[in-house]
Formats: C-alpha cells, sequence, structure tokens
C-alpha cells in the first residue's frame, strides 16, 4: 500500500528560509537606517523631544521589524508573540500598546499573504465557522446596551471591553488562522517552537531567581520589588497563573525539542535544560491550578509521548519524591512554602461562582454584557453557603472561565466558545492519530496542541483565560499548526492513492 512521504521530508520545503530570498539582512539595515533619518529630520524640524535617542533606535528597530513582519505572516506573528510577552513590562513610551501595532502587522501580513498566495489550499470548516459566530456574538455584546457600564465600582477603574475582546478572543483566533493556514515549512514550525521555549526559559530564570537569586539580575524589577502576589513566582506577566501556563507550555515543548533527531546535540541538550527550569520554576508559583496542569501534562505525557516519554517520567518521579519528603509543608496553609491547604482562594472561587450563576438565571441567553462581570460581581454578589465568608471574592473579575462568558455572554455566548472548543479537540485528536510519530510536522506537534488545550481548560477553573494574551496566543497557534499539517497529510495522501 503507497503511503505518502512525510511532510518533514519532502522536497526543500523544510529547509526554506522564513523570509524571500530575496530579502536579505541588508535590506533590513536598509529600511532601518532609512526610517531614523525620516525621524531625525523630524526631530530637527520639531526641536528635539527629550525621548528623542530612544525614540530614535526604537523607531528603527521598528521599522525593520514592519518590513520584515509585512513580507511573512510567520514573522509578523512572532514578533506578536514577542510584544504580548513583554506587555506588562515595556515602558508606556508609545501611545498605543506594541502589541497592538504587532497585531495590525499581522493582520496586514496575512491580507497580504492572501492576496499573494493561492487560497485553494485555505478552506473554511467548522472551526472557523463557530470563531467567527464567537467574534461576532463578542462584537454584538459590544454595541449593545447594558444595565451596568464596564468598570470595577470600588475603584472606579474602567475596563476597555475593545482591548479585552482582542486578547481574549481576536489574538487567539488570528494566531491558530496563522498556524494552520500560513506555517507550512517544518523551519517555521522549528523557530515556533525555539521561541516559545526561549520565552519559557526567560520566565524560568526569573521565577527561580526571584526566590534563590542572584535577585539584582531579575529584569523587570517588579518580580522581585513589587509582585502583586507576594510569595509567589510572578514572571514577567506579574502573576502567577499567566507565568505558570507559560512554564508548562515551555516544558512540553522543550521536551519535544529535546527528542527531535534533527536538532544538532547541543541544542538538545539545551531543550532538556529548559524543560528542567521551567518544571522547577512551576514549583515557586505555588499555586494550586499550575500545579494540578503541569501534573496532568506529565500524566497525559507519559500515557501519549510515543518515543519521548524519559523527560515526563523524570518529572512524575521528582514530584512524587518533593511531596512525598515534605507532606507535611505540601499540605499546610502557607502558600509561600509550598502549602495547598489555603482555603481563602477556594472560598474567592464558590463565591464568584455562586455569582455568575445567579447572574446566569437572571439573563440566561444574552448575559449581562463583555467585561460586566466585576460590576455584577459587586452589586449582586453572592455568597455560596453559609460556610464561606461573603466577603470572600467580592468585587473581583470571574474566576471561572466558562462561567465569567455565560454571565456576560449568555448561555447563547457560552455554546460558541465550547463549540470552538470541542472542534478543535476533535481535529487535534484526528490530527494525533493520523500523522507520522516522527518529525516537528508529526504527531508531537498534535500532542502540543492536545496539551495546551488542556492546560487552558485547567487553569479556566480557577482564572478568565480571557485576560490572558500571550498563553492563549501561544497555544492556538501550536493547536493551528497541528492541525494545518493534518490537513495537509491528509490531502497529500489522498492525491498519491489517487
Amino acid at each position: 500500500m503507497t503511503t505518502a512521504a512525510h511532510p518533514a521530508t519532502r522536497g526543500p520545503a523544510s529547509t526554506e528560509r522564513l523570509l524571500p530570498r530575496s530579502f536579505t539582512a541588508v535590506h533590513l539595515v536598509l529600511i532601518a537606517a532609512a526610517t531614523a533619518t525620516v525621524l531625525a529630520i523630524a526631530a530637527v524640524a520639531t526641536g528635539f523631544p527629550a525621548k528623542f535617542p530612544v525614540l530614535l533606535l526604537l523607531a528603527a528597530i521598528a521599522g525593520a521589524m514592519v518590513a520584515a513582519g509585512l513580507r511573512s505572516p510567520v514573522v509578523a506573528l512572532f514578533l506578536l508573540l514577542l510584544t504580548t510577552f513583554l506587555r506588562v513590562a515595556l515602558p508606556p513610551i508609545l501611545p498605543v500598546d506594541p502589541f497592538v501595532l504587532a497585531y495590525a502587522g499581522v493582520i496586514a501580513a496575512l491580507g497580504i499573504w492572501m492576496y499573494t498566495t493561492s487560497a485553494a489550499d485555505a478552506r473554511v470548516g467548522a472551526v472557523e465557522a463557530a470563531m467567527a459566530l464567537y467574534v461576532v456574538w463578542n462584537i454584538g455584546s459590544i454595541l449593545a446596551s447594558h444595565r451596568y457600564l464596564a468598570t470595577v465600582p470600588v475603584t472606579g477603574a474602567s475596563l476597555s471591553v475593545v482591548r479585552f475582546v482582542l486578547t481574549g478572543v481576536l489574538i487567539p483566533f488570528t494566531a491558530y488562522l496563522v498556524g494552520r493556514y500560513v506555517f507550512v515549512r517544518v523551519s517555521a514550525i522549528r523557530a515556533l517552537l525555539w521561541i516559545i521555549a526561549v520565552l519559557a526559559a526567560y520566565s524560568a530564570a526569573v521565577s527561580i531567581m526571584q526566590f534563590l537569586g542572584p535577585k539584582a539580575l531579575v529584569w523587570p524589577r517588579y518580580i522581585v520589588t513589587a509582585p502583586i502576589w507576594e510569595g509567589r513566582a510572578v514572571g514577567i506577566f506579574n502573576q502567577p497563573v499567566v507565568n505558570g501556563m507559560v512554564l508548562i507550555l515551555g516544558f512540553v515543548v522543550a521536551l519535544v525539542l529535546s527528542s527531535e533527531r534533527t536538532e544538532p546535540r547541543f541544542r538538545r541538550l539545551c531543550a532538556a535544560a529548559v524543560a528542567g527550569a521551567c518544571a522547577y520554576g512551576v514549583y515557586f508559583t505555588h499555586t494550586r491550578a499550575v500545579w494540578l496542569g503541569l501534573a496532568l501534562v506529565v500524566v497525559a505525557g507519559m500515557l501519549w509521548a510515543r518515543g519521548f516519554r524519559t523527560g515526563f517520567v523524570l518529572a512524575a518521579t521528582t514530584a512524587v519524591i518533593a511531596i512525598a519528603t515534605n507532606w507535611q509543608r505540601f499540605t499546610g496553609t502557607d502558600r509561600s512554602a509550598g502549602g495547598v491547604g489555603s482555603p481563602a482562594e477556594v472560598q474567592d472561587r464558590l463565591n464568584t461562582a455562586g455569582t455568575a450563576l445567579w447572574a446566569i438565571g437572571q439573563k440566561p441567553l444574552t448575559g449581562w454584557g463583555i467585561g460586566r462581570f466585576t460590576a455584577v460581581n459587586t452589586y449582586h454578589h453572592k455568597q455560596w453557603s453559609p460556610e464561606v465568608p461573603w466577603i470572600r471574592g467580592f468585587a473581583i473579575s470571574s474566576h471561572f472561565n466558562e462561567l465569567g462568558i455565560a454571565a456576560e455572554l449568555g448561555l447563547i455566548g457560552l455554546g460558541l466558545w465550547i463549540a470552538v472548543v470541542v472542534l478543535l479537540a476533535v481535529r487535534l485528536f484526528r490530527a494525533y492519530r493520523i500523522l507520522p510519530e516522527y518529525g516537528l510536522d508529526g504527531r508531537r506537534t498534535a500532542l502540543l496542541g492536545l496539551l495546551g488545550l488542556m492546560v487552558m481548560a485547567i487553569t479556566g477553573l480557577t482564572v478568565d483565560l480571557r485576560f490572558f494574551d500571550f498563553p492563549n496566543a501561544a497555544v492556538m497557534v501550536l493547536v493551528g499548526v497541528a492541525i494545518g499539517c493534518a490537513d495537509r497529510y491528509t490531502a497529500e495522501a489522498g492525491s498519491v492513492k489517487r
């Protein structure tokens, strides 16, 4: 029986460059110089603003990045991942967040790619239809009038619902589309995995140094001087759950790279070191949802990671030994010491869940409006049970992703979101089943997508994922890459049979 060739071994596609060969580093330097020159002329005419040297450097770099991004949606997506990763750390020099500009660049690059490339393979299916309907429903909620404003009533701070939809819906869905339709080269997939691994390695490094030092090397400084969650590894995001999601994703990606036989030995060793650092960094988050996520990922890896189970087995063995030797501390209430017995966070989530269920009962179909849960939880805060203090969880955002969506967008919005997730999971299981075992465009990439969705589902039990831009985008691009690889593999197998 004749089968299709493994995608990684077909012709020169796997070694092609991310940018066209006609577009070299010289072009990037010339574009950067031209951008700097134009800005310098403008500065002379306006009398040199105070931050001119910084703006000059940033403009030169940005000019080169924009040029590279517009030539390739792959590069544009890499810039989006980088800017979302650095979003909290970057100072507000520009009037608009860099990740917003990077997202606009992705849209522009994707449009250029669609205009200049045959769209025969860009078939739209049930997943994309469900995504489109969910986006439309979110936009409709933005435009509709609601009883409460999107604010935090106790402080008066407002929530930008457009930005909320951008980070929680548009960026992840766009990342999926780029991953599915544009990441057709193994070189692009390899670059994506290494970018995720490097960024996760940085998160692991600052998470470990936050506790073990040297603290003087930690950047941004708020990680050690003013973390929002004291005693937890908050990472560059200043949030332990987001940091933990990135560390878990980096752990799995690094294990895949360390087992990839086409990678040089030195890079495989580096990837193995990153996996170990990420797993260690997860411990310092002192966050139960993150620990549970890593535990389930490790178990799933031991069951499904054919050909590279060793890393998962080592992680499981180390965790069991560490818990067994520190059982009293592990079951204690001191979160900073690694205890999981603290009841406060559980009570917060129980009361917010009770409030969300009440809100759904009041407006079941269309909800209270996008970004309104905090207001609802202030004016209509509910107590889960007499045993849970009423004040727990008061006036905070939703800490259960699906309940938050249902309260704000109604059961229709929740149904559309669940349809997206279920359809993605079905496509990923299909990809895992049909793709070849080896290669970065094979079964391992499908497993990455499945494990990424698993982490999102687990952490979504304790937080509202729509606030998390970088981990959502990173997971969704991996999901898109896996589904795209399966589509192309199926098409090539069918053409060979004919």
